[in-house]
């Protein structure tokens, strides 16, 4: 029997292989917002105020959630405006609405602040502070629901947020000395990106990336880029804001009053953010995407003119899809 050929047998296996099929590592999807149906009720935290025990309506695990007002007169700590439901809450002192899966609609949420009140009908000066009422959640630092296991923004292929909002009302209550371009509401969603390596010298420093999803003096929202300054009267981050609005993602208007499906890819966005941020001077300790995830979402009303207004939103989600390693 003569020898075999190792050519002829090379040849044969390198045929055999071309006829396997190829296996490709699929991509792995995260849900980056945590109780994105609101299902688990909310911790609270307020301004210069004692903490409270949580505020839910069925015993199913601790909230994701936290409600917060910032130099406001309302206060989540007053139980008495709140009433409860077997799947949801109510909560109206005048100053703040929040109605967590109102009896109808088909709304998630229903979040309203009456800053006309809250200034007793007189527009604030320079400088004074303005009332913010916000839902917020942490997300990838130690304490936040992911922590850990969230994803950098080196591990991230895209980015898909998504959620529907509807302006119910906008009072704008105008009287003499108002400032348009001043005295305005807005609906803003902000995600932190933030350096938590803990290893990198900028451990803890961010940038705020921002949707603001309506604002009375905009039709369809755009990109600001600024500072986060504050006065002696109002503490700012100093921070960048980097807020790209809707207009990425649609031309609907929110103050129509119908619904608008705010939805895409974020993930160029924040890069973008990143970019700009670095060109200016921000987040100077780290160039590295490995360092940096993200950190929070805040989402809420900011009120410095006299508007009385609330908005519904529904079916809030942020899906991360993260390349899986090679094999």
């Amino acid at each position: 029997m003569s020898s075999p050929d190792p050519r002829r047998f090379s040849a044969l296996l390198a045929a055999f292989v071309l006829l396997l099929p190829s296996v490709v590592p699929a991509d792995s999807t995260l849900e980056l917002i945590g109780d994105a149906k609101f299902e688990l009720g909310f911790s609270v935290r307020e301004d210069n105020k004692p903490g409270s025990p949580s505020v839910r309506w069925k015993e199913s695990g601790d909230p994701v959630w936290t409600l917060t007002h910032h130099h406001s007169k309302s206060s989540f700590n007053n139980r008495e405006y709140f009433q409860f439901r077997q799947d949801g809450l109510t909560f109206n002192d005048g100053f703040t609405l929040l109605d967590v899966h109102p009896v109808s609609g088909d709304e998630d949420v229903v979040l309203g602040l009456n800053a006309d009140k809250e200034y007793g009908g007189i527009y604030r000066q320079k400088g004074d502070p303005w009332p913010h009422v916000y839902l917020t959640q942490r997300i990838s630092d130690s304490s936040g629901h992911l922590g850990a296991d969230a994803p950098t923004l080196a591990d991230m292929k895209a980015l898909d947020f998504s959620m529907s909002v509807k302006l119910l009302y906008d009072r704008a209550n105008p009287k003499e000395g108002r400032i348009r371009s001043v005295h305005a509401a807005q609906f803003i969603l902000f995600f932190t990106i933030q350096n938590l390596n803990r290893q990198s010298e900028g451990h803890g420093d961010y940038y705020w990336f921002g949707i603001a999803l309506y604002d009375d003096r905009e039709p369809v929202t755009f990109l600001h880029a600024m500072r986060d300054k504050g006065s002696p009267k109002k503490k700012g981050t100093d921070k960048l804001i980097y807020n790209i609005g809707i207009k990425p993602f649609t031309s609907e208007v929110v103050a129509d009053g119908r619904w608008v499906n705010v939805r895409g890819d974020i993930l160029p966005h924040i890069l973008a953010g990143l970019r700009e941020a670095w060109k200016r001077g921000y987040l100077p300790a780290s160039q590295n995407l490995s360092d940096y995830r993200i950190g929070s979402l805040v989402m809420g009303w900011e009120i410095p003119g006299l508007n009385d207004a609330a908005v519904a939103f529904k079916d809030l989600r942020a899906t991360v899809t993260v390349s899986s390693p090679a094999p």
